[in-house]
């Protein structure tokens, strides 16, 4: 995985924010996560201008071998309102998962998580649409459109995770995908 940390945030939150991501994508059978904290360059900039399909029945595999994911530090205010981040499931060059830093610091004021716990799993989340190949959301777990902060207390004790059909799904694709 590439990541792009154009937000400019420590390197000790990152750190903890990447173990805790890895974390919760070794729920979904995501063993290895290499992250490769990288400086700017032209694929973090280089964004789909139209939304992604939700889903495509004959998907086939992405031509890179890794994912790229880039943590801005804001983004207008009307551009996907309440939202943490956005995942570009398809990408076949630049950004797959974009997460928007300023959110996570909105969020993060409410006190019901850490900054670290929450952006993990905010970019656990965007990654797993790209895993899952659909920008569709959930009704349970870290797949969920709004958390609650029931869901944000969860995230702090480590208990929100995939879903049974989410792990399913990725490891339907991963199995796709490696053919």
């Amino acid at each position: 995985m590439h990541l792009y940390n154009l937000a400019a945030i420590s390197s000790s939150t990152l750190d903890r924010a990447m173990q805790d991501a890895a974390r919760v994508l070794a729920t979904a059978g995501i063993n290895t996560v290499c992250w490769h904290v990288l400086p700017d360059a032209p694929e973090a900039h280089t964004l789909h201008t139209s939304p992604p399909p939700t889903w495509r029945k004959n998907r086939q595999a992405d031509s890179r071998s890794y994912l790229v994911t880039v943590i801005v530090p804001y983004v207008p205010v009307d551009y996907f309102p309440d939202a943490l981040g956005y995942a570009l499931p398809d990408a076949e060059v630049g950004v797959s998962a974009m997460i928007f830093f300023d959110r996570i610091e909105q969020f993060r004021a409410s006190g019901e998580v850490d900054l670290p716990t929450l952006l993990g799993h905010a970019m656990a989340h965007e990654i797993g649409h790209v895993l899952l190949g659909t920008t569709e959301h959930s009704t349970a777990g870290i797949m969920k459109a709004r958390w609650s902060k029931a869901d944000f207390q969860g995230a702090g004790l480590k208990v929100m995770n995939f879903t049974t059909m989410q792990r399913e799904e990725i490891s339907r694709h991963r199995t796709l995908v490696a053919r």
